[in-house]
């Protein structure tokens, strides 16, 4: 496994599968998806190698954000602070409750997932869910039930500033903006600020014959390659370059280690269990507005709003989705006795794959 540590020269920006129309703002996504940072990748390894990048790829882990070399991870959504202030003093964490004991309202009644039980904040404070991401102590403390202090919690207004630009929408036909008074839109760029990286992991598969026919037949050979000069990417949605520093490291012992945690867990029957997702999780939904998870049943979720996620490839076509956004934390409890890995992937297509390559990366909390 191959770590790449990405620092951009320039404002950037994140599309989503969403539509527009011209005269529409257009605010770039934050996090970016996977598989922004998946084509980063196997465009150079294409146009320098000439090569079918298809299936080079078996997973992508991140992107996360590095601040002076402190890694910060999507923040569980369950995750609070107190209303109506700027500053952070103090997190609150929310839980699920029973509904029908509180009587206040049923999820039926609003436009979240309908779910057993809804989390609920019971103290005397009056909080709010906000955005951010976590540091690796600040997410053990949270695995571990343990008070999160503010200093291990990273705001968005801390990691990119928002660079708002005019786009000009041109006629293809004519290379020219061709006359039309709507040519014109706004585009919501992202800077980051200048102490922060994005930081990611990338697997390959070398068992991939294109990768054996470019003589990249082992990880040494595929970091030496990502070591020649120019160290460089084209990132996002208008292509923009952004150095990189590679080196081997394994994402899934490294998170192992630090946080403390088993890389297998035994789960019996109707026992529960956290599951907060470190990357978009892409699922087909059903009529509830939740997905279905085989061997799982989902009593609780804190979230956002859902995201639109699309790709545009070659060998995919275009396809957009729903998306839970990264940060979303899902109550379980299990249907049968059951053994997994942790972290993992919670849900692939019949190939073992993901359907969009990074998505649906969780980390597993016992108890519920």
């Amino acid at each position: 496994m191959i770590k790449f540590t990405l620092k951009p020269y320039d404002v950037l920006f994140f599309g989503s599968g969403r539509p527009f129309n011209r005269g529409d703002v257009v605010s770039s996504i934050f996090p970016p998806s996977p598989n922004t940072f998946a084509s980063a990748i196997c465009s150079k390894m294409y146009h320098i190698k000439n090569m079918n990048i298809s299936e080079i790829l078996k997973a992508v882990y991140g992107p996360f954000i590095s601040k002076e070399n402190k890694i910060y991870f999507p923040k569980p959504q369950n995750i609070y602070k107190e209303r109506k202030k700027k500053d952070i003093e103090k997190v609150y964490i929310v839980e699920p409750s029973d509904e029908n004991r509180l009587k206040l309202f049923k999820s039926e009644n609003t436009n979240k997932p309908k779910v057993e039980k809804i989390p609920l904040y019971k103290g005397k404070e009056e909080i709010e869910p906000f955005t951010a991401f976590i540091s690796l102590e600040g997410l053990k403390n949270w695995l571990n039930d343990k008070e999160i202090d503010r200093n291990d919690i990273l705001l968005y207004k801390d990691i990119f500033e928002n660079e708002p630009r005019i786009g000009i929408s041109i006629d293809p036909s004519l290379y020219s903006i061709g006359g039309k008074e709507d040519a014109l839109f706004r585009v919501e760029f992202l800077r980051l600020k200048e102490n922060i990286e994005f930081v990611f992991w990338v697997e390959f598969d070398l068992s991939n014959n294109e990768l054996n026919k470019a003589s990249l037949n082992n990880e040494d050979e595929i970091l030496e390659f990502f070591n020649s000069e120019p160290k460089a990417l084209k990132l996002g949605g208008e292509m923009k370059n952004i150095s990189y520093e590679v080196e081997k490291d394994d994402f899934k012992s490294w998170m192992r280690k630090e946080l403390g945690i088993e890389d297998n867990l035994n789960i019996k029957k109707n026992e529960k269990i956290q599951v907060l997702f470190f990357s978009y999780g892409v699922f087909d939904f059903g009529d509830d507005r939740l997905p279905k998870i085989n061997g799982f049943e989902i009593y609780s979720a804190c979230f956002g709003n859902y995201e639109i996620i699309g790709i545009n490839s070659k060998n995919l076509g275009r396809k957009t989705k729903r998306a839970f956004p990264p940060g979303t934390v899902l109550w379980l409890k299990s249907e049968n006795d059951i053994n997994i890995t942790n972290p993992i992937f919670l849900v692939k297509n019949q190939k073992g794959k993901q359907e969009f390559i990074g998505t649906n990366l969780v980390l597993i909390k016992k108890g519920g």
